[in-house]
């Protein structure tokens, strides 16, 4: 095998020097594809001379077989699978395990190739990169590779099996007094079985925890180390769960003296981080202003300056009173409706409206969270989801949103560590001593040596100078 790998790379060498030599136009953007496949091409050879090798030795090696009940059932049965070097074939041995009663495929085994797979895990690992971002079809032709599909696209995401916990604790619990959470949902269309008309939509709760806010600009502010959190099941009582971990992993929870939450009111929001003394839940100030603008439209805009002062000086009991009479004396009954609705929403959420006029909080970005996080992705365009790619596929891009990467992690490794001593046996027979550079020993008394001499002494004669 040392053989022929010295030769594949042989070949590769003059099909490069040929390239560079034949090339009417030398320009990177020419030459350099044309070098990247020839070096793939050659990285597969050796690959598939490798695979077969081993092969061959674990077919040998007779006594290490029967000892493990191993018996030769089928000899080179092709395969194929999508690498990142691009399409590798090979071939290998189907065995039959006596001991455990199955037909056993050890080289899939020892090169971690699932049954049925097809498409290699880090492949499928960068497939699931491109599409946290981009549609199936974008992601498949980013990733350049034959024999992919918008399906091997979603099939990738299915198969993830993502570990968030392990990104949620840092080495050192940080010591501070006060921190920001937001909360808000987002809303996504969803596909109907079979394909039928109609709507159906499925939200997407998202927590995000930040350390409060720094200023960018004059005019704009960001927030200190954010970190997102969704659930793949969309449960709230478990986001809240998650919640409450990462801040215990992560701070000194006795030095913490205010947990400020900024949300629209949502019920499920206000449920998160009961049993925090220290919490304070902050309205967000776009939905307040939102619903202020609705009654001022509804009757004149006098009548918010009033509301505000009631909120300033948290007098509830007067602004119920007030606003009762608002709106009855609205005679547009939509528009009594929507006033209603608008001063319900006020007192339904006082505590938080008074907190967020009285107390020194920076602005909410509630919003801003959930389009950037969620919103951009799955339903700022006009698209349809499962409930299974959205709740994995949500998951992922908050994975990459809080600084991880994606890679082939995101799958079990199914190496299996009975074949390992094969393995070894295999490797301890290969010689490589072909590629180490064979020293030049110079030998001055040597019959070519005193030929040059001679020559170079008499080259005047020779040349006829």
């Amino acid at each position: 095998m040392e053989t022929i790998i010295q030769q594949i790379c042989i070949n590769m060498v003059e099909k490069v020097l040929k390239t560079l030599k034949e090339s009417k136009n030398l320009s990177l953007d020419i030459i350099t594809p044309q070098i990247r496949e020839e070096s793939n091409n050659t990285c597969l050879s050796i690959v598939e001379e490798y695979i077969k090798y081993v092969n061959l030795e674990m077919r040998n090696q007779k006594k290490d077989r029967k000892s493990k009940g191993l018996v030769i059932k089928e000899k080179d049965v092709d395969r194929k699978v999508i690498t990142c070097l691009g399409e590798l074939e090979y071939s290998r041995d189907i065995y039959f395990n006596r001991v455990e009663n199955v037909y056993v495929k050890p080289i899939d085994s020892i090169f971690g190739i699932e049954p049925y797979e097809r498409i290699c895990k880090n492949v499928k690992a960068d497939l699931v990169d491109k599409a946290i971002d981009n549609s199936y079809e974008k992601s498949k032709n980013l990733v350049g590779l034959p024999n992919i599909s918008r399906q091997s696209v979603r099939n990738a995401i299915l198969k993830s099996n993502l570990d968030t916990d392990k990104s949620m604790v840092v080495a050192e619990k940080k010591l501070l007094k006060e921190l920001h959470i937001y909360a808000d949902e987002d809303h996504v269309h969803l596909q109907k079985p079979n394909k039928n008309k109609g709507r159906s939509c499925q939200i997407v709760p998202l927590v995000t925890i930040t350390e409060g806010t720094e200023n960018v600009s004059k005019s704009r502010r960001r927030t200190i180390n954010p970190y997102h959190i969704v659930d793949s099941g969309f449960d709230t009582s478990i986001l809240w769960k998650k919640v409450d971990e990462y801040i215990v992993e992560n701070y000194d929870v006795d030095e913490i003296k205010k947990i400020y939450i900024h949300a629209d009111g949502g019920r499920w929001i206000k449920k998160g981080l009961e049993d925090y003394d220290c919490k304070v839940v902050a309205t967000d100030g776009f939905h307040i202003k939102k619903y202020l603008k609705i009654i001022k439209n509804a009757k004149s805009p006098s009548c918010i300056k009033k509301i505000e002062r009631l909120i300033e000086s948290n007098c509830k009991d007067e602004a119920i009173m007030y606003m009762s009479e608002l709106c009855s004396d609205i005679e547009d009954e939509r528009v009594q409706n929507r006033c209603c609705n608008a001063c319900n929403y006020i007192i339904n959420n006082w505590e938080g409206i008074v907190n967020r006029y009285t107390l020194d909080i920076p602005g909410s970005c509630t919003e801003g969270q959930v389009s950037h996080v969620l919103s951009e992705r799955f339903s700022r365009n006009p698209m349809g989801w499962s409930k299974e790619v959205l709740g994995k596929l949500s998951v992922l891009r908050v994975y990459k949103k809080n600084g991880n990467k994606i890679d082939s992690s995101i799958y079990s490794n199914t190496e299996n560590e009975q074949y390992r001593d094969c393995v070894n046996k295999t490797n301890e027979k290969l010689n490589w001593s072909i590629f180490d550079k064979e020293k030049f020993i110079f030998d001055g008394s040597s019959a070519t040596r005193i030929l040059i001499k001679g020559i170079g002494s008499n080259r005047s004669n020779i040349l006829g100078s």
